[in-house]
């Protein structure tokens, strides 16, 4: 019986001890904050600002009238070739032609009467000259001599403003038979018709500089395409003249054509003005720099421009990055002296999440406390760093970032090769403090539960 009793607690003993330990386990595992992390890397980056926008030729002409005429014949097709200077539109001349003759007319007329007027003050001058010479010898009165001279000057005046008339005459003659040549409107290069939409017996109206004409056709040159990107603003200071490009259109999910920027938008785009949606755009176009003939106008298509490339530098993932606030001295701490910076941070920032004592006795000083840290709040600073992972506790480390794509980004300073940076989950980085106990879990792959 001894023997199986100092048996039976030894077996107490070890299961009392195994429980011990295990819930020692357990209770640390519970103030173990579970992260996940990877090592800073060597790789090559390549930062892109993405467009969106619409494939149009790199050369077309909106086809519109000059003059407000009815249209009598259209002798073309939507997708129809066209040499350079044939016939698009024709439009009735009768109203014109009329107009031609009228401001002929009316030329003639001025044309005559000026030529009456160069008679009389030919005339004029003669007598003039006469009575000068008459009046200089003695030979006639004063008032015979005025009477020549104001006559003369008359005539002379006269004649002038027939000249001027008869510009004018000449002028709306000449428009008018302009306007009765541009009753034929003509392909001005050769290229094809991309767009039509006008119809035999429509009234064309006339574009000019105070109205907008209706667009009757677009003709365009389809041996080159570009796409007409808007860029936000943010990024527009990353893209320049000549940048490479990659091009992918709708309509063919499985092919990327090579771009290069050929145009850069001075002027802002603004949409959606004095609104929530608004947006300010510049325009960007880019030149496929491949050729093919099954591209159509207006396909809508995505453009990826390289704004920058390096090779061989240490990135971490782009989520990993985050923001601390620090106070003057712990960001000096923090830049020079990472660990002691970013704890003297850890410690400060408890002071301030702490409500401020009141001494009922002087509550002067009371007041002055309160003074003193809303002054140390404001000093604070953002400064953007990563948390690394060091004997088990998450770290706080500043970096120098540089350029980005859409999952790295490049680190300039702050964290070396090998390192292990906290990448996620994202709820975790947004509360992790610097000096929190960690666990680094594996990732769960898309579709694992």
């Amino acid at each position: 019986m001894k023997k199986k009793s100092k048996k039976l607690l030894i077996i107490g003993v070890i299961v009392v001890v195994v429980v011990v330990v295990v819930l020692n386990i357990t209770g640390n595992r519970k103030n173990l904050t579970p992260v996940q992390a990877e090592e800073v890397a060597i790789t090559d980056l390549t930062e892109e600002v993405s467009a969106s926008g619409w494939v149009q030729p790199e050369t077309r002409v909106n086809i519109t009238s000059q003059v407000t005429a009815e249209i009598i014949e259209i002798p073309v097709k939507e997708g129809q070739d066209v040499q350079k200077g044939d016939l698009l539109v024709l439009l009735d001349t009768v109203q014109l032609q009329k107009d031609v003759e009228q401001y002929e007319f009316s030329l003639n007329e001025m044309d005559s009467r000026t030529e009456g007027a160069r008679i009389l003050y030919q005339q004029s001058e003669e007598e003039y000259q006469r009575q000068k010479k008459l009046f200089e010898g003695d030979l006639t009165s004063q008032s015979v001599y005025d009477q020549a001279q104001y006559t003369y000057l008359n005539n002379k005046y006269t004649y002038q403003a027939m000249l001027s008339q008869t510009k004018q005459a000449r002028a709306r003659y000449e428009k008018a038979v302009d306007n009765l040549r541009r009753t034929r409107i003509l392909a001005p290069m050769n290229g094809i018709v991309t767009f039509l939409d006008a119809e035999v017996g429509e009234i064309a109206a006339a574009q000019t500089a105070f109205t907008q004409g209706k667009t009757l056709m677009t003709i365009s040159n389809l041996a080159t395409f570009e796409v007409e990107v808007d860029v936000d603003e943010t990024e527009i200071i990353k893209v320049k003249k000549g940048q490479r490009t990659k091009i992918e259109v709708d309509a063919y999910p499985d092919t990327t054509f090579n771009g290069e920027v050929v145009e850069v938008g001075n002027t802002a785009v603004v949409s959606g003005r004095g609104t929530t949606d608004q947006s300010t755009n510049f325009q960007v176009k880019v030149l496929f720099m491949d050729s093919n003939v099954d591209i159509k106008p207006g396909m809508s298509a995505t453009v990826d421009i390289v704004t920058d490339e390096k090779k061989n530098i240490p990135t971490v993932p782009y989520g990993a990055i985050v923001m601390r606030s620090l106070d003057p001295d712990s960001l000096e701490k923090a830049m020079h002296e990472p660990e002691k910076g970013v704890a003297y941070a850890a410690e400060s920032s408890s002071i301030d999440n702490n409500d401020t004592m009141v001494n009922s006795e002087t509550e002067t000083e009371a007041d002055s406390t309160k003074e003193s840290n809303k002054e140390e709040k404001k000093e604070k600073k953002e400064i953007k760093g990563v948390f690394i992972v060091k004997d088990g506790k998450a770290e706080f480390v500043p970096v120098e970032t540089g350029i980005a794509d859409q999952k790295q980004i490049e680190i300039i300073s702050g964290v070396a090769e090998g390192e292990t940076v906290i990448t996620g989950p994202y709820k975790t980085l947004r509360t992790i403090k610097h000096g929190d106990d960690v666990e680094v879990t594996k990732k769960e792959k898309p579709g694992n539960s």
